[in-house]
């Protein structure tokens, strides 16, 4: 008997569709990728990607020019030079000499014999002293910076340097302390002790000598490199170098202040008497003070050790006060006006008084002042 085999289902896979047509019951679980656009139908870009890099050249070429353009407007020193001789040329009695931008000073090796001046700040310019003035402009700078009131009388170019000739107008300066400071008497007092500081080195008075008179002279005349080497270091010639009153330079908020050095001692009056001093109707005294920067804010101390001080006027030696000014310990270059009239005894007195010594670097521009009436 011939056994029926049974049947069991086989283990060989189905048979697969034709190539590309895949079964009508079958889902493809990956997704179906878009047909790719053509190059053609994209769309145009709108321009490339920004490279900072780019403006490397450009801003090497800029600063090229910057420098080129600077350089441009620096003077030179024939130019400094050829200005300054039109200035010695035409000077006349009564004129100033100064140069704008303060920090541009090439021009003063040029300056000497002329009377050259600072000048700070051109937009708060005082120039009462002075019928005219010759302004040396560089990067920019000219008369029409000046306050108004003045009068340009001529302009001329030296390369990029302007020289100006300035006609001064308002008020003027008809008597000056610093400049009469030879005929001042200065005295020290407390109390009724008096001192007298009568010794006069050429610059300023001094109270007190460690030296006869006629040694402290002979001193002063020689060389100063000959008394640095002097064998006792004394180039001051046995003067105090600090407690005077004398003719100075001195930086006063930032600036050198043409002024007098006017020291004051703790729990004394320091006064210094004009007699010359033309005091007259419609006349009104200008009083700028201040102390010096280097012991208000130039230091390495976490205070200034300045105390303050008190500045006084009077008329002539001992007549009525005519007004007190406090002094504060701060940095900046100070203005005080007053009216004043002609009284018996003649001439004006400054006055300051301080509690102590330590750093009272004073210093005081005092001048007279009345109605410009023209040139003389």
């Amino acid at each position: 008997m011939t056994d029926t085999a049974q049947l069991t289902p086989t283990d060989d896979p189905p048979l697969l569709p034709a190539y590309g047509a895949p079964p009508a019951d079958s889902v493809d679980p990956s997704p179906r990728e878009e047909p790719r656009e053509k190059p053609a139908d994209r769309p145009a870009a709108s321009g490339r990607r920004f490279n900072p890099w780019w403006l490397a050249p450009l801003a090497m070429i800029a600063g090229i020019a910057l420098i080129v353009h600077r350089r441009a407007a620096v003077p030179e020193r024939a130019d400094w030079k050829a200005a300054t001789a039109v200035i010695a040329e035409g000077l006349a009695p009564g004129d100033g000499v100064t140069w704008a931008p303060h920090w541009a000073g090439e021009g003063r090796l040029f300056l000497h014999g002329l009377p050259g001046f600072h000048l700070a700040e051109p937009a708060e310019a005082d120039l009462a002293r002075y019928d005219r003035v010759w302004l040396l402009g560089a990067f920019g700078r000219s008369a029409d910076d000046l306050p108004a009131g003045h009068r340009v009388l001529d302009r001329q170019t030296f390369g990029p340097l302007n020289l100006d000739l300035v006609e001064v107008g308002g008020e003027r300066v008809i008597g000056d302390l610093r400049a009469d400071l030879e005929a001042v008497r200065v005295t020290r007092s407390k109390g009724d002790r008096v001192e007298r500081c009568d010794f006069w080195d050429g610059r300023g008075w001094h109270c007190t000598l460690r030296k006869s008179p006629d040694r402290t002279r002979a001193c002063l005349g020689r060389p100063v490199a000959k008394r640095l080497r002097n064998r006792r270091r004394d180039p001051h010639c046995g003067l105090d170098p600090w407690l005077n009153v004398s003719r100075d330079v001195r930086v006063i908020g930032d600036h050198p202040r043409r002024c007098v050095w006017f020291h004051p001692i703790g729990g004394k009056t320091l006064r210094a008497h004009w007699p010359s001093a033309p005091v007259a109707d419609g006349v009104e005294a200008v009083l700028d003070f201040g102390f010096t920067d280097k012991v208000i804010t130039d230091h390495t101390r976490k205070e200034t050790r300045t105390r303050p001080a008190r500045l006084r006027l009077r008329q002539g030696l001992d007549g009525a006060v005519l007004g007190e000014q406090p002094v504060s310990p701060e940095k900046g270059w100070r203005r005080w006006r007053l009216p004043i009239a002609p009284a018996e005894g003649g001439g004006l007195s400054v006055e300051v008084e301080t509690e102590a010594t330590v750093d009272a670097h004073l210093c005081i521009d005092l001048t007279l002042r009345g109605p410009r009436t023209g040139a003389e």
